[in-house]
């Protein structure tokens, strides 16, 4: 997943470096196509993230829920077995705020790279149009 991303950070810095006047609309056609595959690749690995965000959250309330009604069968207040509850199920818990952490910070970064691909088409049918005034004249 390393290489995926620095390959998608490699081609973010070529368009980010791209003097205001470029024109090489074929090579930046390329780069969008790069773009778009290995952005496939890192959503399927964002699902996988999200998915084991899941999981975790429901590993929690399982903990949490199975220690409540074994304390509730013991005649503690519900209060008590809620805390009882929160208590025992704290490492389940950290590990769903860590799943759902990678997550969130995957998809921030998958959003921000989806605004970058929106502007590369903006771009390619700007110069596209600029390429069709041209011809004309």
């Amino acid at each position: 997943m390393n290489e995926i991303i620095d390959e998608i950070k490699d081609i973010i810095s070529w368009y980010k470096d791209l003097p205001i006047d470029y024109t090489g609309i074929t090579e930046l056609m390329y780069q969008r196509i790069q773009l778009v595959t290995l952005m496939s690749y890192y959503s399927s690995e964002l699902g996988n993230y999200r998915i084991q965000w899941k999981n975790c959250e429901a590993e929690t309330e399982s903990v949490r829920r199975s220690i409540v009604k074994e304390r509730l069968d013991m005649g503690e207040a519900l209060s008590k077995s809620q805390a009882y509850g929160k208590f025992y199920s704290i490492d389940q818990y950290v590990s769903e705020k860590r799943f759902d952490g990678a997550y969130n910070q995957m998809k921030f970064f998958y959003d921000s790279t989806n605004a970058i691909i929106d502007a590369m088409n903006q771009h390619i049918s700007n110069l596209k149009r600029e390429q069709d005034q041209t011809k004309i004249m």
